[in-house]
């Protein structure tokens, strides 16, 4: 059961990561956005922290209910945008993340074989795999919030260590 205390401790570090770099970010930036298709830094925390609550539902065996990864994308925007306020965001990134954080402690060995669906039709992936996606997902989003701060000019790439 290392993996899943490993990837129970690789979640909450890039979590934490993300909240560091929310914290960082001056309050007339925290809805700047790049393009006008693009996310904010609280719509990406937001994004963040949906994902890893339809991530955990998928590894507790409901799929993903939505077919397509565009009409996905479209759900996803109209959601993130509902999100404005640091604290907000933060608070269900929080609970998002403490939520998969304790799903995982509830895996038994023999759980981690077991197939888990992906979405958008890709198939299978065994629990031991699937359950590191929400980090994996999660740290994406972080080298997301770390570019989007370099465009207004936040060059203290250490921010948060």
């Amino acid at each position: 059961m290392d993996v899943v205390a490993s990837t129970q401790a690789e979640l909450i570090g890039t979590k934490d990561r993300m909240v560091a770099l929310l914290r960082a970010t001056p309050e007339d930036k925290l809805n700047w956005k790049p393009s006008p298709n693009s996310r904010s830094i609280v719509e990406i925390v937001a994004h963040s922290a949906s994902a890893l609550g339809t991530i955990h539902l998928q590894l507790s065996g409901t799929p993903f209910p939505i077919p397509t990864s565009k009409e996905a994308n479209a759900s996803f925007l109209k959601h993130d945008s509902e999100f404005t306020d640091r604290e907000q965001v933060e608070a269900y990134l929080e609970e998002k993340c403490r939520g998969y954080v304790e799903f995982l402690s509830t895996l038994q060995p023999e759980d981690l074989s077991r197939p888990v669906t992906m979405p958008f039709g890709l198939g299978e992936a065994p629990m031991a795999v699937f359950m590191t996606f929400g980090n994996i997902h999660t740290l994406g989003h972080v080298a997301q919030i770390e570019y989007v701060q370099t465009m207004y000019g936040d060059l203290d790439w250490h921010t948060g260590f």
